[in-house]
């Protein structure tokens, strides 16, 4: 479990054995291949992060969504280096690395580094992030691969009965109910009967404005689920200027606020009825739109609703349209995790993502002088409708968070 705190999701990959015909790949003469340059070492998941939102926008129409793009590489990432070299490449290219040359003794290193290191604001803002790896009492571990996994990606490993399916199910929900406080208290209904590993992975935040939104001027207001459907929500408000900006090419205003501990936040909020063309039109913009700050040209009264929900995906299925095909074939050759040296697949990947926003903030701002304006010179702006947010790291390319809040009384 990683330590310091964070609000997320739930990953889960279940793992079945196959041989491909080939017999075990020689990972240790298959160094990853990259070319390394001191500015393309970092991690960029926009790309990543946009396509899984597309998909997962078009199979849960109309409900609200949460993802963590970085939590979800971390125990990915970790099963992506034990399988083939090609399909390790496909994997880190597609959640975002860069290509670079590096050892083969020291790949999770590296790699773990990276991911650990791009958590750390959000860590510091009091997340908590963490992951499980349950394996099959039968298949007997590889000491090494358990190191790698608790010392190096913050991952605990437990043997598992799984030729009992209710004892499995009721031993995985008692460690991760215990190492998420109860948050997650069921992780699988139902376990096909040739599992032999899944994966849990996990992430719960409550975010903290740089700018805190005074509790004494929140109140109940409208918010427009959709055409003709109003609900009450708690409405935080707060006047001053804000990064405020209209996109007419993405029908809709943005909004970009500062959070604590050198993050951001940006809320998109599409006009009325054009919801989908926003969608659209957003998988076609440039990540760096959103990560350089806007003039602070918009002088307002800014309603915003409070919201805490929770999101489970399955994405097993949505991986291979990612340009991961191989990542659930019987030909990923996952190996090193078992004494056995038979391939592994992942069968089933399951995610949850957990995220709090309210008044609490960093700093308090002076604006008394604002107060005392007519309100003609203060005008609202009611952020009362559907709309989507992104998380990331200030000045950066690393999205923590991506969503839609369809309703912020829903918590899921």
């Amino acid at each position: 479990m990683v330590h310091p705190t964070l609000f997320f999701w739930l990953l889960v990959a279940g793992l079945d054995p196959h041989a491909c015909g080939q017999g075990v790949p020689d990972q240790e003469n298959h160094p990853t291949p990259m070319n390394l340059s001191a500015s393309s070492t970092f991690l960029n998941n926009s790309h990543f992060a946009f396509s899984l939102y597309r998909r997962v926008v078009a199979a849960n129409p109309g409900k609200n969504i949460i993802f963590s793009p970085l939590s979800f590489s971390i125990p990915l990432t970790l099963l992506a280096l034990q399988a083939r070299p090609a399909v390790r490449m496909q994997v880190l290219e597609g959640l975002g690395f860069p290509l670079t040359q590096v050892p083969e003794n020291g790949v999770h290193a590296h790699y773990s580094q990276q991911l650990l290191a791009s958590v750390r604001p959000l860590a510091a803002s009091g997340a908590d992030v963490g992951s499980l790896l349950f394996v099959d009492q039968k298949r007997y571990l590889a000491q090494r691969f358990v190191n790698i996994a608790q010392n190096l990606y913050h991952t605990e490993v437990f043997p598992i009965p799984f030729g009992n399916n209710r004892v499995a199910r009721e031993q995985m929900d008692h460690f991760i109910s215990k190492m998420t406080h109860g948050k997650i208290g069921t992780l699988a209904q139902e376990l096909n009967p040739d599992t032999v590993l899944i994966l849990a992975n996990y992430i719960f935040f409550k975010g903290k404005w740089k700018i805190l939104f005074d509790p004494k001027l929140t109140e109940i207001r409208p918010f427009s689920v959709s055409e003709g459907v109003k609900i009450m929500v708690p409405m935080m408000q707060r006047p001053g200027w804000f990064q405020l900006q209209r996109f007419y090419h993405l029908h809709s205003y943005v909004l970009r606020l500062p959070c604590s501990s050198h993050t951001t936040a940006v809320f998109i909020l599409p006009d009325t009825g054009k919801a989908r063309d926003t969608d659209e039109a957003l998988m076609r913009e440039n990540f760096d739109t959103w990560s350089q700050p806007f003039p602070l040209s918009s002088r307002r009264r800014l309603y915003f609703p409070k919201f805490s929900f929770s999101g489970k995906r399955q994405l097993e299925q949505l991986l291979p349209s990612m340009g991961m095909s191989d990542i659930s074939s019987y030909c990923v050759g996952i190996t090193g995790i078992s004494l056995q040296t038979i391939p592994l697949r992942i069968s089933r990947a399951v995610h949850t993502a957990e995220l709090s926003m309210d008044e609490t903030g960093a700093e308090a701002e002076d604006t008394s002088g604002l107060q005392s304006l007519p309100r003609s010179h203060l005008p609202p702006f009611h952020f009362n409708r559907p709309f989507l947010l992104l998380m990331f790291e200030e000045g950066g390319r690393k999205l923590f968070f991506m969503g839609k809040v369809m309703n912020p009384r829903a918590k899921s």
